[in-house]
């Protein structure tokens, strides 16, 4: 009951509370629960921290972005500027990418999007420097002779160019800082040019490779004299970079191997006469005006480059005592010659040149020791005194028979002489990248054995090259077949012909056999021994008696190598040489052989050959005997004869009997004496490596009956390397062959009638005709007879004809110019128009044998013409003029701003020229856009002159040099 009333109050209170005051109560209950209820979060966009970076080419290069974001986030990397890079793991917060080759440092942007699970975003852009690697060399060394004081230094890498300035002591630290890209196989000079009064001192020095130097420099970076000598720029240095372009032909020497190569064929002897003769002018002169620079010569550099001004300088100061002075101080001075790594020495290969037999110096533990040459070995005790050493043998290190001419009761008569060397002196005098130079001193006794003449004693020394046993590397060759190596002179005799291997060729076969070439292919064995402290080759000729041979390989190189060729047998010899692999791409090509191919041995000594486009041959040989310096006509011998191709080989016959024997079947009174053949063995540049066959005939008609073979080296060049006198040229014409320029390829006009008239145009006539084939034939139609015959197209577009009569074989033809279906030809020393329509060629005649013209010369007016024609001796020459309104202005040169002298003219309506001062008369004759032919009609001689007018004076010019160069060729 209690409870029931309890619970009655609280309802009843409850009301009450309802009804009084319940619209406050409502509002209040309302705002408590809006203060009670949670407030609902506010998304913000994702924060990115982000720095700047930089990192180094062609490194990987990592970004790592740090976001901050209640909830997960996406990622997206993207590049916004800069070199483009290929971005990885773009949508993490991790990007890399390897950084682009640069030549200089730069900088790449990157953004980066980061975005929310709302689609909230936000961006960060960032750069990013990218530094350029760069690879730094110091060289450290010094220009000196005597030192060249704040001279200045500059080293050529390629196109890049480092300078700095030597102190009063002559020493230099030079930086060469590349990018790491650079082609470091390039070659390094160094040049050092003097200042104030050591102006004459341009000196140079070619290092090897960038590669190599820093190979050299090892871990600190530095190039001194300890690592490379040549950092030494010096009168030594300059004398062997002069000597090696001149090697090379005056070309640019851009590889370490076309360095080492050189290096190893220029002579010791002048190398270091030229050394002395700088040395003199640099440092001995100042006092003496007979020892200066020649006039016009600026450095000593340029004069060393000028073979025939450093020979005429040499032969002026040779014997002054100043010149002895210089190449002994030279010869002592630490900083010009290097002795520090001439030790160890058990093996002298001399290398005096390509046309030398280099013999072979051995020196056993025990003191004895062998010299072998080409034609046998000797053998001595032997001593050494600081770079000094000693050869001994009272009985003769080596004894040679031969024979002198001497006069006897007024007759010339050969007399028999024995000389045997029984002491030489070898003084090595410096290191040299390639091995030594060393000094030889040989002391002979001579004595004649029918007693003819008195017994005498007898000195004789030389300078050379010579690589040794420390040069010497693994033979590497054996593996490339097949090889042109040197052979120690072997001989062979079947009875009928004598046989001479100084070279020969090897192939070598995997399984140890193979053949010699040059023996008709007789079978070897070979395999690889230990000989001179290295893997060398060996062979046997197994039909030959087992004969065994050994070839030890002394450089190393993809190309010329050096090999000394050693004959095992009782009676040994021995041979330096070139060798190489023959490469299948290596052949002689038709288009390109014509040249000159010379050796020279001296300003006024030299041998050369001249292989003309149509076949003809000229030998040339030049020697001044009686060394007044200049040249006569009996201090030259020339030879003629014709050269083929066959199979890539170049064959070249010369022939006795007459001025004019080119062709024996052509000449009957001539006959073939001697035949070479070359086999290319490598073409650097214009060095040609070849092996040599030559055969010689001792008689008319009985054949070859010596055959030697041997490794040989020309420069193929455009010029004559030697100036001959006026009363030679008179027979074999002024100027060598030499590549045309400018001529049309006859390509165009290939299976198609070219048609002419007669060269005079005296009259109408019957048209004639060439046509060249694409088989390289060519049909010949003139007076009704069709012949045909044979052409070669050279590279210069000139055309050799052959066919088998003496009128066309050896032709040569050209087309100088072309327009509207017309080509001005050349053929042998005639010049005249072909045209491509018969009915045109007929039109020309006509109009050429009536004097009638085909044009006016309105279009002539005022533009300057070329003006092509024959001067008195023949030769075309060039002349300028102008067309003016009844005047013809002619001009001194091609800027036609100077008149030379100016003609009246009327013309009448015909277009008939009458010049004010003569009856004869001029027209046109043909008119093209890139040529008119013009006739001047002489009157009282009823002749005609043909000019050719050009407008374009290039093209002028070259069809003066070509026509020139054709006709030469026709009165050779």
């Amino acid at each position: 009951m209690k409870y029931l009333k309890t619970l009655l109050a609280t309802s009843i209170s409850l009301a009450l509370l309802a009804g009084c005051g319940s619209d406050d109560f409502k509002i209040d209950q309302q705002q408590s629960e809006q203060t009670e209820q949670p407030q609902e979060p506010v998304n913000q966009a994702p924060s990115i921290t982000l720095e700047n970076a930089q990192g180094v080419e062609k490194q990987t290069i990592t970004l790592t972005a740090s976001v901050e974001d209640e909830g997960d986030v996406t990622y997206l990397w993207a590049q916004s500027d800069g070199i483009a890079v290929s971005l990885e793991n773009t949508e993490t917060d991790t990007v890399s990418f390897v950084a682009p080759s640069v030549t200089q440092d730069q900088s790449i942007s990157l953004t980066l999007t980061v975005k929310d699970e709302q689609g909230l975003s936000a961006t960060k852009d960032v750069d990013v420097e990218i530094k350029q690697q760069l690879v730094v060399l110091t060289v450290d060394g010094i220009a000196t002779d005597s030192p060249l004081m704040e001279a200045s230094v500059k080293a050529t890498l390629g196109e890049h160019e480092f300078t700095t300035t030597t102190t009063t002591d002559g020493l230099y630290s030079l930086v060469i800082e590349v990018d790491d890209d650079i082609d470091m196989s390039q070659v390094v000079t160094i040049e050092a040019q003097g200042n104030n009064d050591q102006q004459a001192a341009l000196l140079q020095s070619r290092l090897m490779s960038f590669a190599t130097l820093k190979s050299r420099a090892g871990d600190d970076g530095v190039l001194s004299q300890a690592d490379d000598f040549a950092v030494n720029v010096t009168n030594l240095t300059t004398a062997k970079a002069a000597l090696m372009l001149r090697e090379n032909a005056m070309s640019e020497i851009v590889t370490e191997q076309d360095l080492q190569r050189l290096g190893s064929e220029i002579n010791a002897d002048e190398l270091i006469q030229v050394a002395t003769a700088i040395k003199v002018i640099l440092d001995k002169s100042s006092s003496n005006d007979a020892l200066a620079l020649p006039a016009g010569v600026d450095n000593v550099l340029e004069l060393a480059l000028d073979e025939q001004k450093i020979t005429d300088y040499i032969a002026a100061v040779k014997d002054e005592p100043a010149f002895t002075q210089a190449k002994e101080e030279m010869l002592a001075d630490d900083k010009v010659v290097d002795n520090s790594n001439i030790s160890e020495i058990n093996t002298l290969y001399l290398n005096e040149g390509i046309q030398y037999y280099n013999p072979v110096i051995e020196f056993n533990n025990d003191g004895q020791g062998h010299y072998t040459t080409y034609s046998n070995q000797g053998s001595f005790t032997w001593h050494k005194n600081n770079n000094v050493y000693t050869l001994e043998n009272p009985d003769g290190i080596f004894n040679i028979s031969s024979s002198e001419q001497v006069l006897i009761d007024g007759q010339q008569v050969y007399i028999d002489m024995e000389s045997s060397v029984y002491k030489v002196e070898i003084t090595l005098l410096t290191d040299a990248e390639n091995g030594v130079i060393l000094k030889e001193k040989q002391f002979s006794k001579v004595s004649y054995p029918n007693g003819e003449k008195p017994d005498y004693e007898d000195t004789s020394e030389f300078l050379t090259n010579a690589f040794t046993n420390n040069q010497q590397v693994d033979f590497a060759l054996a593996t490339t077949t097949p090889l042109a190596v040197p052979f120690p002179s072997v001989t062979y005799n079947n009875g009928e012909v004598e046989t001479s291997l100084d070279a020969a060729t090897l192939i070598l076969d995997a399984d140890g056999s193979g053949s010699l070439v040059e023996l008709a292919n007789t079978p070897l064995q070979w395999q690889l021994v230990e000989s001179g402290g290295k893997k060398s080759l060996v062979i046997t000729l197994t039909d030959y008696n087992n004969q065994s041979f050994t070839f030890r390989q002394l450089t190393s190189a993809d190309g010329i190598v050096h090999i000394a060729a050693f004959n095992n047998d009782d009676a040994a010899k021995a041979f330096v040489h070139i060798a190489s692999q023959i490469k299948s791409n290596e052949y002689f090509d038709i288009q390109t052989v014509p040249s000159v191919y010379a050796h020279t041995s001296g300003a006024l000594s030299a041998f050369w050959f001249e292989l003309w486009p149509d076949g003809r041959l000229i030998t040339v040989s030049t020697y001044d005997y009686n060394n007044d310096a200049e040249l006569s006509a009996d201090e030259v011998g020339i030879s003629r004869g014709n050269w083929s191709l066959q199979d890539g080989k170049v064959s070249l016959s010369r022939y006795t009997g007459g001025e004019g024997c080119y062709y024996a079947d052509i000449s009957p009174s001539c006959w073939e004496y001697n035949r070479r053949e070359w086999r290319l063995i490598e073409q650097v540049n214009d060095s040609v490596y070849f092996t040599r066959k030559m055969m010689w005939a001792g008689l008319p008609n009985t054949g070859f009956t010596q055959v030697g073979y041997n490794n040989r080296k020309l420069i193929k060049q455009n010029d004559r390397p030697i100036q001959l006198p006026e009363e030679t040229l008179q027979g074999i014409g002024q100027f060598p062959y030499v590549n045309l320029t400018g001529l049309v390829a006859l390509n165009n006009y290939l299976e198609k009638p070219l048609y002419y008239v007669s060269y005079e145009y005296s009259s109408e006539g019957e048209v004639g005709y060439f046509q060249f084939n694409a088989d390289q034939t060519f049909d010949y139609y003139q007076d009704g007879e069709l012949s045909a015959g044979s052409y070669q197209a050279f590279a210069d577009n000139q055309v050799i004809l052959r066919d088998d009569t003496s009128f066309f074989y050896g032709k040569r033809y050209g087309l100088l110019a072309e327009s509207n279906n017309v080509v001005i030809a050349a053929f042998d020393s005639f010049v005249w128009p072909h045209f491509g329509s018969e009915v045109d060629a007929k039109g020309y005649a006509e109009a050429v044998a009536q004097n009638t013209p085909v044009s006016g010369i309105d279009h002539l007016l005022e533009q300057k013409v070329y003006m092509v024609d024959r001067d008195q001796k023949g030769q075309w020459v060039m002349t300028f003029l102008k067309f003016g309104n009844g005047k013809i202005t002619i001009y001194s040169d091609e800027s036609f701003s100077s008149i030379e002298t100016e003609l009246a003219y009327t013309v009448t309506e015909e277009g008939v020229i009458n010049l004010s001062n003569t009856e004869n008369t001029m027209y046109l004759s043909l008119v093209t856009d890139a040529f008119n032919i013009i006739v001047t009609h002489d009157v009282e001689n009823e002749s005609k002159d043909f000019n050719y007018f050009l407008f374009d004076f290039n093209k002028a010019k070259d069809f003066i040099n070509n026509s020139n160069a054709l006709r030469e060729s026709a009165y050779r």
